[in-house]
């Protein structure tokens, strides 16, 4: 099973995941966690919900294109005549009020230079895209298209190809950036934590949860692509007894797993090695154990289980792609969120899930 049907396994689990993973030189720290002061914490915070509330809130974007794209042939554009036309596109809510709020947290502390930038571009990209699909979602939702030939259609076709081929790309460029940057900040919340409290018990959850969000962001998050209607009709046609068993899956799926979705083997060890070491000191404490903690404590355990049994067929493959590799990945997921929720009544992050 390849590595980017493993992304889709995640999507299904967390219902969120959606997003791109870091570059190797985008996950290192962006600023020194030792020097931050309780207030250079409070903003960084403030900044990093700031924008993901953005990442989040804009995806409908994302969803909305896929949703046309399953059924319009985005080479020719729409002829009025097709099967599932009447699918359209989700319009898009009215996020002005948080748009202003994160262009001007862009020109605030902490400043970081290229996450700044790109989220800027991002915003650009959006709002120059959404109305156009809202436009596009109210022509489908009242079947304008019965009547004009798809002439409008066609015309608004034309509009959103370069415009949202513009947004996914500054998308793909912004959320590296973005999920570098809350790391950092998850880190800085975790020592500003230790430095106000000692290794407590909601130090200890926070840095088991950070080392595991740092293996975790490093599985890919490519969108798999949807089949459009005309092609997923050819792919069924030409059906036969030795079609390939991928075949099969994509027909069901209704979407093409994007190609080259890679593990890094090297980081994976890395970061595997980083988060045995926050069990290993976990499993240490001898302080106050509030309620869940066992729960947690059990979860983070069968979760560097999963890890470690996973590590190996991974690296066989490179970082691609072997047999039964979404299964164990699906396992490993579920029991992420359940350390997840375990986590939370102790842990008391101000920092918001970043999918």
């Amino acid at each position: 099973m390849r590595a980017s049907r493993i992304d889709q396994v995640m999507r299904g689990l967390a219902g969120l995941l959606i997003l791109v993973a870091g570059s190797v030189g985008a996950l290192a720290p962006l600023m020194p966690v030792q020097s931050a002061s309780a207030q250079d914490v409070q903003a960084a915070l403030q900044k990093a919900n700031t924008y993901i509330e953005v990442a989040k809130m804009t995806e409908r974007a994302v969803e909305s294109w896929e949703r046309y794209g399953s059924w319009v042939n985005m080479k020719t554009g729409p002829t009025g005549k097709e099967r599932y036309i009447s699918y359209g596109m989700y319009d898009l809510n009215d996020l002005d009020g948080l748009l202003k709020e994160a262009r001007a947290a862009a020109g605030t502390e902490p400043s970081v230079a290229k996450l700044d930038a790109a989220m800027t571009r991002y915003i650009d990209a959006y709002e120059a895209l959404a109305p156009v699909i809202n436009q596009a979602s109210a022509y489908y939702e009242r079947n304008g298209y019965e009547t004009d030939k798809a002439a409008e259609g066609q015309a608004l076709h034309k509009q959103m190809v370069p415009l949202a081929t513009a947004f996914l790309a500054e998308r793909d460029a912004m959320m590296p950036e973005l999920r570098a940057f809350v790391r950092d900040v998850e880190g800085q919340e975790i020592a500003s934590v230790e430095k106000r409290e000692g290794r407590s018990a909601t130090w200890q959850v926070g840095q088991v949860m950070h080392a595991a969000n740092r293996v975790v962001d490093l599985f890919p998050r490519d969108r798999p692509q949807p089949i459009d209607s005309d092609t997923l009709d050819e792919m069924i046609d030409s059906l036969g007894p030795n079609t390939p068993g991928e075949t099969f899956d994509q027909i069901i799926a209704g979407v093409v797993p994007p190609k080259n979705a890679v593990i890094d083997v090297k980081r994976f060890g890395e970061e595997l090695d980083k988060y045995a070491g926050a069990v290993d000191v976990l499993d240490r404490f001898a302080g106050e154990k509030p309620e869940g903690f066992e729960e947690f404590k059990t979860a983070s355990h069968r979760m560097l289980d999963l890890l470690r049994e996973f590590q190996g067929p991974l690296t066989q493959s490179q970082g691609r792609e072997f047999d039964g590799g979404g299964q164990m990945v699906g396992q490993t997921v579920e029991v992420y969120f359940s350390m997840l929720t375990a986590s939370s009544p102790i842990s008391g992050s101000q920092l918001r899930f970043l999918p």
